[in-house]
């Protein structure tokens, strides 16, 4: 599991706040994202860091032998962030999470650099922060996939898709045009390993009416769900233009029956505070949204 700069600075903040929630509160994201970001942090340091007392959180010896590598690291990346802001004063930071960027970030990017006297950078995410870096403050606007949780966020619908599982080339439906739900029950699913409840539970089979399931495998990003039902671990929820973007050898994307769709969209945090974000989302929102 690589080691993340959120995850060290989740750590970082349990650490000097004493509780989850005030790194919560501290870090402006929520508190199922910061104990998501330090049990990866703990998952990769193979040790417990914390013990979870009514008090609060406390350093664990392994905890307390990490913590200044740790704040020492975060204060270097903040000081990168602002070295890298100081000389990009009127640059902006796209994120975008995995396949909810289809051929509608190349339009946003276009939009946007007409609007700046600067550059756009682009930053990717998985699922472990389906905001698209909104919660944690990296980016000013992000390619998202809706639903989300996050009551912070304003968005736009920038594109709509139907809802498709991703089969095994070898499974017996995989040469249908589309499948219904209910042919799909007591199978295993590959299914997102989020911190935020309701994105995880839109792609849940669930979700589509599918109650009785198999093994739930979790996967934490789209190419690692591709890989997991490539080799036989179960079958996924996607959207029909996955394999526009992340074609696999071995997988099959089949639309569902039924009128099952998902939504990619444009996000921002609330209040507006970069000055040409609200230019673009003006620009964005007279866009007709595109539709599958």
């Amino acid at each position: 599991m690589a080691l993340s700069i959120q995850s060290i600075r989740a750590f970082a903040a349990v650490a000097q706040q004493g509780s989850f929630a005030g790194a919560a509160e501290l870090l402006k994201v929520s508190q199922p994202t910061v104990s998501a970001a330090v049990a990866r942090f703990e998952t990769h340091t193979g040790n417990r860091l914390f013990r979870r007392e009514r008090g609060g959180a406390v350093l664990t010896p392994e905890g307390q032998r990490i913590l200044p590598h740790a704040l020492r690291l975060a204060a270097a990346a903040d000081e990168l962030e602002q070295a890298i802001a100081g000389d990009n004063k009127h640059s902006l930071v796209l994120g975008f999470m995995g396949e909810a960027a289809s051929t509608v970030t190349g339009q946003v990017v276009r939009t946007a650099q007409e609007k700046l006297d600067g550059p756009v950078r682009l930053r990717r995410y998985d699922f472990d922060d389906p905001t698209g870096g909104l919660a944690s403050g990296e980016s000013h606007m992000a390619i998202i996939w809706p639903p989300l949780s996050a009551d912070y966020l304003d968005q736009v619908v920038i594109t709509s898709d139907r809802r498709a599982v991703a089969l095994p080339v070898s499974d017996p439906l995989a040469s249908r045009p589309e499948v219904a739900p209910d042919e799909l029950l007591g199978r295993d699913w590959v299914v997102p390993r989020s911190p935020d409840p309701t994105w995880t539970a839109f792609r849940h089979p669930r979700s589509i009416g599918t109650t009785e399931v198999g093994t739930l495998v979790e996967s934490g990003s789209v190419e690692e769900t591709l890989e997991l039902v490539a080799a036989g671990a179960g079958i996924a929820l996607l959207s029909e233009s996955t394999e526009q973007h992340y074609a696999r050898a071995g997988v099959v994307i089949v639309p569902l029956a039924g009128n099952l769709r998902c939504t990619a969209a444009l996000a921002w945090r609330r209040p507006l505070v970069h000055p040409t974000v609200a230019e673009i989302v003006a620009a964005i929102r007279t866009l007709r949204p595109t539709q599958r």
